[in-house]
C-alpha cells in the first residue's frame, strides 16, 4: 500500500493539474493508482470537465472521487481559499474499490432490511467494508445514509464530509469516476486488504456535572435533573471559570450527549451538538439532536486551546491504537476550524504530521463532517474527521 498527495494554491486549473498530477505520480514511484481523491476550490469549478478528463487520462483505471470545497488539504498544507486544488493517489494491493452514487429518493426505506443496502451498493457485509462518502448539503440526507450504513454493515468505518465552497442548491460539485453530479452523494466502499481507521476530533471540553434529561420533546430539552434546562445551564455557567463563561458568551455553549448509557461517567464519550436557542416561553433549550428522557448529557465549550488538546488526544489514541501502521490519510475538517479557529496556518495537518511522519494526507474543509463517535457514525459540525488507511493484515 502506497499513498501520495499534493496541493497547490493556483487559480489556473491547467497549472494546478500539471503540478499535482506530477507530484502524485512521482510520489507513487511510477506505480499505478487504484484510487484518486480530488478536492478543489470554486476557482476550478468551471473547469470540472477538464479536471475529470485529465484525471481520467493520468490515472486510467483508478476509482476517482472528489468534490468542491471552501478549502483544500494536501501535501502537509491547508489552502483555505477558492484557488486551492488537492490531489491524492493510492496504490492498494489485494483490495477492491467499489464506487456508488445515491440520490435522496433512491435511499432504502426505514423499514428495509440490510440486504436491500447490500444490493444497492453491491457490497456484502461479510466483506467487512469501509466507506468514504461525500455529499451535497442541499439535496441529500447524509445522516440517513450513515445510519443506514451502520445498520447494514455493523462495525464498518465511515468517514467523509459535505461539499462546500458554493452558495446554493445545484452549485456544489461531486465527482465520481467520469461522472459529474450536482446533487446526492458519492462514495467508495473498500474491501480486502485495506482498513480505514476513523479518528474524530470534536474540539470541545466538558464543564459542569453530568446531567440527566428528565423532560423533553424531540429536540427541545425542557428539564435536566428535574429543573428547567435554561436554569441548569445558568447554574453551570455561574460555577464555571471566567474563561469558560467568556467562551460560552463568545462562541456559544454546546451540549454533549452520552453515546453509551452503560459507560462510567468518567470515561464517557460525548456527541457534541449545538444549542440552537431557548424556548420563547418557558425554560427549555433547543438542541441540534433528537433526545429522549433518561439520556445523560453535559455542557461543553470550545476554543482554540481545548480544540488543539482534543486533537492531540485523538491522534495519540489513533497512533497508539488502531491507526498504528497508517500509510496515508484523508481529513475532512470544518470550515470553522483552520485559520478561523487557530489563527495560524496548517494547524491540524501539522498535528497529524507530528504523530504520523511520512504518511501523506489529503482532504478538504467541509460544511459538515462524517465520522463515528461512541461507535455510531454521525454528521458533525466543527470537527476534524480523519480516515487513516493501513493494510488490514498489518
Amino acid at each position: 500500500m502506497r499513498f501520495a498527495s499534493a496541493a497547490v494554491s493556483e487559480s489556473d486549473t491547467t497549472t494546478a493539474l500539471d503540478r499535482t498530477i506530477t507530484a502524485v505520480c512521482d510520489g507513487l514511484g511510477g506505480e499505478r493508482a487504484d484510487v484518486v481523491f480530488v478536492f478543489f476550490g470554486s476557482a476550478h469549478a468551471p473547469q470540472i470537465d477538464l479536471v475529470r478528463d485529465r484525471l481520467g487520462v493520468a490515472f486510467a483505471g483508478a476509482s476517482v472521487i472528489g468534490c468542491s470545497a471552501g478549502g483544500v488539504i494536501g501535501g502537509d498544507r491547508e489552502h483555505e481559499s477558492a484557488r486551492g486544488f488537492s490531489l491524492a493517489g493510492a496504490r492498494l494491493e489485494n483490495a477492491t474499490v467499489s464506487p456508488f452514487h445515491l440520490e435522496a429518493g433512491g435511499l432504502p426505506s426505514p423499514d428495509a432490511g440490510p440486504t436491500v443496502w447490500h444490493d444497492l451498493l453491491s457490497v456484502q457485509a461479510s466483506d467487512s467494508p469501509s466507506f468514504v462518502v461525500v455529499a451535497d448539503p442541499y439535496s441529500f440526507p447524509t445522516q440517513t445514509l450513515v445510519a443506514g450504513l451502520d445498520f447494514a454493515y455493523a462495525g464498518a468505518a465511515t468517514v467523509g464530509g459535505l461539499a462546500s465552497g458554493a452558495t446554493g442548491p445545484g452549485d456544489q460539485i461531486l465527482l465520481l469516476g467520469d461522472q459529474v453530479f450536482r446533487s446526492g452523494a458519492v462514495g467508495l466502499a473498500f474491501t480486502g486488504d485495506v482498513e480505514l481507521v476513523p479518528a474524530v476530533a470534536q474540539g470541545c471540553r466538558p464543564i459542569g456535572p453530568v446531567l440527566t434529561v428528565t423532560k423533553c420533546e424531540e429536540n427541545l430539552v425542557r428539564e435536566l435533573d428535574g429543573r428547567p434546562a435554561l436554569e441548569v445551564a445558568q447554574r453551570v455557567l455561574g460555577g464555571a471559570s471566567e474563561r469558560d463563561r467568556e467562551l460560552a458568551r463568545a462562541s456559544a455553549l454546546f451540549l454533549g450527549l452520552e453515546t453509551d448509557p452503560f459507560a462510567d461517567a468518567s470515561e464517557a464519550h460525548w456527541l457534541v451538538r449545538n444549542i440552537l436557542g431557548r424556548e420563547p416561553e418557558g425554560g427549555g433549550l433547543y438542541v441540534g439532536e433528537l433526545l429522549r428522557p433518561g439520556r445523560r448529557v453535559r455542557f461543553h465549550v470550545r476554543d482554540r486551546i481545548s480544540s488543539s488538546e482534543d486533537l492531540e488526544r485523538t491522534l495519540l489514541e489513533a497512533h497508539d491504537g488502531p491507526g498504528n501502521g497508517c500509510r496515508g490519510a484523508l481529513l475532512f475538517s470544518c470550515l470553522g476550524r483552520g485559520m478561523h479557529l487557530y489563527g495560524v496556518p496548517d494547524h491540524d495537518t501539522r498535528a497529524f504530521r507530528a504523530r504520523f511522519p511520512g504518511a501523506p494526507i489529503a482532504g478538504c474543509f467541509c460544511s459538515g463532517e462524517v465520522g463515528p463517535v461512541g461507535g455510531q457514525t454521525q454528521l458533525h459540525g466543527f470537527t476534524s474527521s480523519f480516515g487513516l488507511f493501513r493494510p488490514r493484515r498489518a
